[in-house]
Parts: C-alpha cells; structure tokens; sequence
C-alpha cells in the first residue's frame, strides 16, 4: 500500500546522503590539494579553478549541513503526507460502503473537506484542489451508499508534523494510533541508539524527533549560526529516517490491515 511512498522518502536520503559525503570530502580535500597537485602540468583554466576551490578558508561545512537539516525536514514531511494521503485513497478503492466505513474516518473526511473547500478563495500553492471533485466525492458520504470515495487530499491540508504529538495527531486522522513502543522493540532501531532496552529506545526515538523538529524550526526561522550541524550529525539523522520511515509505514499498514472493514 505504501511501497512507493517509502521508496520515494528513501531515494531523498540517498540524495542527501550523496551531498552530505561531497561536502565532507570537499572540506577535508581543500587543505590538502595544493600539495597533492603538479602545477606545471595544468593549464590556466584549471589552475584559476583550483586557486578559487583552494581560497574558500572561510567556507563553513555547518552552514551547508544546516540547509541539508531543512531539506530533510521537508523530505519527511512530504513522506508523512503521502503516507496519509496513500492510506486514505486505499481505504477509498477496498470498495468500503459508508455503513461499514470507521466512525472517525467519516467524520475526519466531512471535517477536513470542509477545510478544503473553505479555500475555495485563496487556493493554497502546494496543492491543486479540485472542488467539484471535493463535492462530488462527499454526496457519496451517507448512509446507504455502497462505496465511500473519500476526499485524500482533503486529509494532509494545514497539516503541521515534525514533533511527536503532531505526528500522532495526524496519524489520528486516519485512524492509526501512533505507539512509540512499537519502535522500541525493533531491533534496527535500538541498533541506532546503542543497543539500549525496548523501553528506553521508545523514548530515545520520541525525544530524537521532537529535538530534529526544535532544531529545524530553530534554523529554519532564525537561520541560526548558534547550531553547529556536522557530517557525523547530519549522517545520524539519515540513519535514524532511515529506520524510522520503515518501521512508520509498517506500523500504518498493520494498522489499517486491523481495522479494515471484513
């Protein structure tokens, strides 16, 4: 159900991952290339090139690794948001009628349609709403209907997710309960915290997320130089997104696999 959403949250990490490795690399080549070089042999455009690469003394690694933290933060909102907007059109094409469709479901779809189409006026950027569409899909919403087509979009609007509470909150929306526990007791992910217990790897994973969000919003609203980001720091956060993006979609899956209508 949601393979393509993760394939396409971890083809972002390796992206990252690739840039992350060419800044590192760059940082540590520059103090070393004029010595490694025969002069002689290049030519003018080549030496102009490698006296420019080798005056950048002032280049802060940091600063880069900074814009890489708000790259990733958007990466994993975008999955998050696909995560959702994949589950609900998956509970659209079960073929569910309304009578059989969860109780909350429904009342998140009238909910967050209504949202969307009080946008009718100022259309958002980032999503191209079709309001006929909108409308259309919630006359099949009643009682009696064989088949619900729910309003997908309508569910990742105005949707706040980098912290703990607003991700469960949006995982809320689709019926998922969102237990931390759950990610405490996979193995891969308390090899990411030190081989610590199912417990304190719940928390550990908890707090990590909610300190990425602080530090994200930190630099993305003040452009702090106060946070120092490095190239082990940032390869951490890939290595936890990595673990953590599959363990989220399992966890969806299973979720909705639970409640499906039989």
């Amino acid at each position: 159900m949601l393979a393509n959403a993760l394939k396409e949250f971890e083809l972002a990490l390796e992206d990252l991952a690739s840039n992350s490795g060419f800044v590192g690399a760059a940082g540590r080549l520059r103090p070393r290339l004029s010595e490694m070089l025969r002069w002689d042999s290049l030519d003018g455009d080549a030496k102009t090139l490698v006296r420019k690469f080798l005056d950048q003394r002032t280049a802060e690694e940091s600063l880069l690794y900074r814009g890489m933290v708000i790259s990733l933060a958007g990466a994993f909102e975008h999955f998050v948001r696909r995560v959702l907007r994949d589950s609900v059109l998956a509970i659209s094409r079960s073929g569910v009628s309304y009578d059989a469709l969860d109780e909350g479901i429904r009342k998140e779809n009238f909910l967050r349609t209504g949202i969307a189409l009080a946008t009718i006026n100022e259309p958002l950027d980032y999503l191209d709403l079709d309001y006929q569409s909108l409308a259309k899909n919630l006359a099949t919403c009643v009682s009696g209907s064989p088949q619900v087509l729910l309003n997908a979009d309508a569910f990742v609007i105005f949707l706040s997710i980098i912290s703990p509470k607003n991700l469960a909150d949006a995982l809320r929306r689709v019926g998922v309960g969102l237990s931390w526990d759950s990610f405490g007791r996979v193995t891969a992910m308390r090899k990411v915290f030190d081989g610590r217990g199912s417990r304190e790897t719940a928390k550990a994973v908890e707090d990590f997320l909610k300190r990425f969000g602080q530090m994200r919003n930190k630099i993305a609203h003040t452009g702090s130089s106060g946070i120092v980001v490095t190239q082990s720091d940032f390869e951490r956060l890939l290595e936890f997104f990595r673990v953590f993006s599959r363990i989220l979609v399992q966890t969806v899956e299973a979720d909705l696999a639970k409640h499906a209508p039989k």
